[in-house]
């Protein structure tokens, strides 16, 4: 078998595929190429050279030749019996993408993708709001942000785990009350996603990244535990949310939740609100702009318009909830403030009377009965007899300490 030794890696049709897809996408198809090269037991170049030269004959069964393998590969993974339906296609799915980036596409009809083994009904769990509610009730400062961005900018866990803060320009001047723009390329598709941090998971981001002490670059989203301060891996975030999902929903329907949902349920936030036209719900969550559309610009005003219809139903607080909350923050500290001020000056006026009673102990002629009545007094008020003040004791007479309590004789002190 002529590609076993992998060397097809470095085949010329290999390269012009792959050139402008991203290094995950690169890796799961060179991984996945290799059963269809084994099935077909052509090299890439060969394939592509029979491709061309089929395309110009009258031959139907040679002009179809590929599509035929196509549909046989199909056959074959399935009777394998090793591979989910889904999994089988994605299979096809790369091969049908080896001939079309080099500008050979196969004529394939919707049939050629479905597999005919039998799949057992799957219920597909979209989380709802008020899920996602409850799920960020039990979320720390981390996972709170993390759980935002995922679900209300419909980013996939492996863009998250790309996100640098030198990508959020001038995110801490962004107004309370307003979403933040956020452009992106997708890992997976090298497609731009144009969407939106809603106000509340920018308030979020803000708070997580004061608490690490406003870094002013690095990974938007890193570890707190083993090895603390990393980029934040895509199975750490898978593990994150799933961890939330077992929290608010218990075991047996955590095992339905998987981070991808938090996409859908944003999907579904984008068609509750009939974002029109499509090029813009495209736009918003990913997808190639069709035809010739994708060689145009766009505003920003367009996409915080289009977003915002969406967020009215991706939104877990509301900005006055949010606003309550900070206020309530502020006067707390205010209040704290007070309180330690108050607790001072008690405690310095405590001091200067305790000094004073020290100093008029010893400038007048009390007995020593007396004295260590005093004594005790000052104690309890938590004054040491060595405290000193420069004290005026001048005028101090037996009139003043007429008016001191004074202990009975005899008195017992514990």
């Amino acid at each position: 078998m002529k590609y076993l030794d992998k060397s097809y890696v470095k085949d010329e049709y290999v390269k012009r595929w792959l050139t402008g897809l991203s290094e995950r996408t690169k890796i799961n198809y060179l991984r996945e190429i290799h059963e269809w090269l084994s099935f077909v037991d052509l090299t890439p170049t060969e394939q592509i050279k029979k491709r061309m030269h089929d395309l110009t004959t009258e031959d139907i069964s040679e002009r179809l030749f590929f599509e035929n393998k196509f549909r046989e590969f199909k056959e074959y993974l399935e009777k394998k019996g090793t591979l989910k339906p889904d999994s089988v296609k994605t299979m096809l799915r790369t091969v049908a993408s080896f001939f079309s980036r080099n500008g050979l596409p196969l004529n394939l009809k919707s049939g050629d993708w479905k597999t005919t083994s039998e799949e057992r009904a799957v219920k597909r769990w979209t989380p709802s709001n008020e899920e996602i509610k409850r799920m960020y009730g039990h979320a720390n400062l981390r996972d709170r942000a993390l759980l935002l961005t995922l679900y209300q900018s419909g980013f996939s866990e492996v863009d998250v785990s790309a996100l640098r803060i030198e990508d959020l320009k001038e995110i801490n001047e962004n107004p309370e009350n307003e979403h933040y723009l956020i452009e992106k390329k997708r890992e997976k598709s090298g497609e731009t996603q144009a969407t939106c941090l809603s106000y509340e998971c920018v308030h979020d981001l803000k708070s997580t990244l004061l608490e690490r002490g406003n870094p002013q670059s690095g990974f938007l989203f890193v570890s707190t535990t083993k090895g603390k301060g990393d980029r934040l891996e895509v199975r750490s975030i898978n593990e994150a949310m799933k961890d939330l999902a077992l929290k608010t929903f218990g075991i047996e329907k955590a095992r339905e939740f998987k981070t991808k949902n938090l996409r859908s349920a944003y999907n579904s936030a984008l068609l509750r609100a009939n974002i029109q036209p499509q090029e813009l719900k495209d736009l918003l969550f990913g997808h190639a702009r069709g035809s010739a559309r994708g060689h145009y610009a766009y505003d920003e005003i367009t996409i915080k318009e289009a977003y915002q219809k969406a967020f009215e139903f991706l939104t877990i607080n509301g900005v006055q909830s949010r606003q309550d909350i900070s206020k309530l923050k502020e006067e707390f500290t205010a209040t704290k403030s007070e309180l330690a001020q108050l607790i001072a000056n008690q405690q310095e006026q405590i001091e200067r009377v305790g000094a004073f009673l020290s100093v008029f102990m010893e400038s007048t002629d009390l007995s020593e009965h007396n004295k260590e009545h005093y004594r005790r007094e000052l104690q309890l008020l938590g004054v040491s007899e060595e405290i000193k003040k420069p004290f005026n004791v001048k005028g101090v007479s037996k009139v003043h300490v007429e008016k001191l309590p004074k202990p009975k004789e005899g008195e017992k002190h514990d």
